[in-house]
C-alpha cells in the first residue's frame, strides 16, 4: 500500500460509536509506526466504548487520550477554544451518522462537538454511514459547507451485518492525505 505520512507534528482523532471503532487500536499502531513522532490525541465517544476501550487507545497514542463526556476528568480545558494540545487537524475515525447529523445541526452537547464546532482547524471526516436518504444527504451538503471540513475518500469495505461489500469513508491512509492538503492550504478545501 502506498500511504502518505502525515506532514504535521500533532493530531487529533475523534472515534464515535461504530462497529468500526473495533479497528480503530489498529489504526493507531499502524499510524504511529508510520509516524513515529506525530502525537496522536484521542477523544472517545461514550457510544463507542461499545466497540473499544479508551485503556486499549491509551496504552496505543502517545498524546492525550480522553471519554467524550463532561465529568471525564482527564478532559482538556483546551476543548473550549476548539483545540486538542497542538494538534493541527482533527480526523472523526469512524464518523457515525449520528455524529454527523449532530455536527450539521451544530450541535455541542459534548465535549468533542464542542470541539470540533469552534475550531478553525481542518476536520476530515471518514465515515461509516449505513445508507441514504434526502434527510442525511441535505445534512452532509450543510457540512460540505463549511471550509474546514472535508470527507476522506471513499473506499470498498464490508458491512459487519451481512457481509456485502459497501463504499465507506472509513480510510484512515486517504483521511490523512486529506488533512495534509487541508493543512497546506490553511483548511480550505476545495
Amino acid at each position: 500500500m502506498n500511504v502518505e505520512q502525515f506532514e504535521g507534528a500533532e493530531l487529533h482523532l475523534h472515534v464515535t460509536g461504530s462497529i468500526s471503532a473495533a479497528l480503530v487500536p489498529w489504526w493507531i499502531h499502524w499510524l504511529r509506526q508510520l509516524n513515529p513522532d506525530v502525537v496522536v490525541n484521542v477523544s472517545v465517544s461514550r457510544s463507542a466504548t461499545q466497540f473499544v476501550t479508551v485503556k486499549a487507545l491509551r496504552h496505543l497514542a502517545n498524546g492525550q487520550v480522553w471519554t467524550d463526556a463532561w465529568d471525564d476528568p482527564s478532559l482538556p480545558a483546551e476543548v473550549n477554544s476548539g483545540q486538542s494540545g497542538a494538534a493541527e487537524c482533527f480526523i472523526v475515525f469512524p464518523a457515525t451518522l449520528d455524529t454527523l447529523m449532530r455536527l450539521a445541526q451544530g450541535r455541542a452537547d459534548s465535549p468533542a462537538l464542542l470541539m470540533l464546532q469552534v475550531t478553525d482547524r481542518p476536520i476530515v471526516i471518514a465515515d461509516t454511514l449505513p445508507g441514504s436518504n434526502e434527510i442525511v444527504e441535505s445534512n452532509l451538503k450543510t457540512l460540505r459547507l463549511r471550509p474546514n471540513i472535508a470527507f476522506a475518500p471513499r473506499v470498498t469495505g464490508v458491512r459487519a451485518s451481512n457481509r456485502a461489500a459497501a463504499e465507506v469513508g472509513f480510510n484512515l491512509p486517504g483521511a490523512i492525505a486529506v488533512a495534509n492538503e487541508m493543512v497546506k492550504k490553511g483548511s480550505v478545501h476545495e
